[in-house]
C-alpha cells in the first residue's frame, strides 16, 4: 500500500514537470552585431631629420680701443720714470723696459685687435716702479748727506733691502711694490730730519725779513721782495700738509732772498748817505766861495745859468707810505699750524738732545767713578 503511494506521487510530480516545460515562454536568441570595419586614415610620410647646422663661431672682441688707451698709460709712465731720472739710477733696467715697449707696440700694430693688456699693464708697473725707485735713490742720498739715518735706523735698513729686492727683478707688479717701500722709508727719514731744520729755518726766514722791511726793501726791491714772500706762504702749506723737505727749500729760499735784499739795499742806503755828504760839502765849499766872490765883485743882474734861491729844482716826492709795501707772511691760519708745529718740532728736538746729553754725562760720571 505504501509502495502504490509513493509511486502515485511520483507520477504527479512528473506530471507537473511536463506541465510547467510546456508553458514556459521560448526565449528568442540575442542579435549578432556585426563588427564595424574602419576605414584606415592615410598615414602623413615621416619629414626627413634635419641636417646637424655647425655652430656658431663666437663673436671676436674688439682690443683695439682698449690697446690704444693702455698704451696712452704707457707713454705717461714712460715720461714720469724719465722725469725721476730713472734712466741715469738704473740704465739696464730702463733700456730693458724700452725694448719690452717697443715690442708689444709692434704687436698691436699688427695685430689690434689681440688683448695685450696683461703685457701693457706689466710695463706700465715696471715704468712707475722705476720712477719710484730713482726718487728713492735720490733722496736717500739725500739722507746720507744730511746723516738723517740716525733718526730712524730700522726705517734706513728697511729702504736699503727694498730697493735690493727691486734690483733683483720680478713682476712689474713686484718691482712697483719693492720701489715704494723704499720710497716710502726714505720719504719718513727725510720728514724726520727735516721736521726740525724747517721749523729753525722759519725762524730765521722771520729774522731777515725783519731786516729787509728795517731797510725798506720792499719799495726799492718789490719783485724781488714778493717772490720772497711767495716763497715763505708756499713753504708754510708745505710745512702744514707735510712735505717738510720742501717747507725747508722754501724757507732757505726766502731767508736767503730776505737776507741779500739787506745787504744789498743797506749798501745802496749807505752809498747815498755817502754821496749826500759829499754833495753838503761841495754845497758848503760852494757857498763860502760864492761869499766871497760877492764881497769882491757883487751880481747886479741875474746870471743865465743860476738859478734863483727859491726855485723848485725836484719834482715833489709823493711817495706812499713805505710801510704799506711790507707783506705779513705770519698770518692766516696755515701760517699760525706752521708756527706752531715749528715750535712744537724745535722743542721737540731740543728735549731730545738734552736727553741725550743728560745720558751722555750719566754714562761718562759712570765711567769715571768706575776707574777711579
Amino acid at each position: 500500500m505504501k509502495k502504490i503511494r509513493i509511486a502515485a506521487i511520483l507520477c504527479a510530480l512528473t506530471a507537473c514537470g511536463f506541465i510547467a516545460c510546456k508553458s514556459a515562454p521560448k526565449e528568442e536568441p540575442a542579435p549578432v552585431e556585426e563588427p564595424v570595419t574602419e576605414t584606415p586614415q592615410p598615414q602623413p610620410e615621416p619629414e626627413p631629420e634635419p641636417e646637424p647646422q655647425p655652430e656658431p663661431e663666437p663673436e671676436k672682441t674688439d682690443f683695439s680701443e682698449a690697446n690704444k688707451a693702455l698704451l696712452e698709460k704707457l707713454e705717461e709712465a714712460r715720461n714720469k720714470a724719465v722725469e725721476a731720472d730713472a734712466k741715469y739710477y738704473y740704465p739696464k733696467e730702463f733700456a730693458a723696459a724700452d725694448e719690452s715697449g717697443d715690442k708689444v707696440k709692434k704687436d698691436v700694430e699688427e695685430n689690434p685687435n689681440t688683448d695685450y693688456s696683461a703685457d701693457i699693464n706689466d710695463l706700465i708697473a715696471r715704468y712707475e716702479a722705476l720712477a719710484k725707485a730713482a726718487e728713492a735713490q735720490r733722496m736717500k742720498k739725500r739722507v746720507d748727506e744730511m746723516a738723517f739715518s740716525e733718526f730712524d735706523q730700522a726705517a734706513y735698513d728697511a729702504g736699503s733691502a727694498a730697493l735690493d729686492k727691486f734690483g733683483a727683478g720680478g713682476s712689474g707688479a713686484e718691482q712697483l711694490v719693492n720701489a715704494s717701500a723704499a720710497y716710502d722709508a726714505y720719504k719718513l727719514l727725510l720728514n724726520k730730519g727735516f721736521i726740525a731744520l724747517a721749523g729753525k729755518e722759519r725762524n730765521a726766514a722771520l729774522e731777515a725779513k725783519k731786516n729787509a722791511d728795517s731797510v725798506k726793501a720792499g719799495v726799492s726791491q718789490k719783485e724781488t721782495y714778493g717772490q720772497a714772500s711767495v716763497s715763505f706762504k708756499k713753504a708754510d702749506s708745505s710745512y702744514v700738509t707735510k712735505d717738510i723737505e720742501g717747507a725747508y727749500e722754501g724757507y732757505k729760499f726766502a731767508r736767503e732772498t730776505y737776507t741779500a735784499l739787506f745787504e744789498k739795499v743797506s749798501a745802496a742806503r749807505a752809498a747815498a748817505q755817502a754821496a749826500i755828504e759829499r754833495a753838503k760839502q761841495r754845497t758848503a765849499d760852494s757857498a763860502n766861495y760864492a761869499s766871497d766872490a760877492d764881497e769882491i765883485a757883487p751880481l747886479t743882474a741875474p746870471v743865465k745859468g743860476i738859478e734863483d734861491e727859491n726855485a723848485v729844482l725836484l719834482e715833489e716826492d709823493n711817495l706812499a707810505n713805505p710801510d704799506d709795501a711790507v707783506i705779513n707772511v705770519n698770518e692766516g691760519s696755515t701760517a699760525q699750524a706752521a708756527e706752531k708745529a715749528a715750535a712744537a718740532a724745535i722743542a721737540a728736538e731740543e728735549a731730545t738732545n738734552a736727553a741725550i746729553h743728560k745720558g751722555a754725562e750719566v754714562i761718562k760720571s759712570a765711567g769715571n767713578g768706575d776707574a777711579k
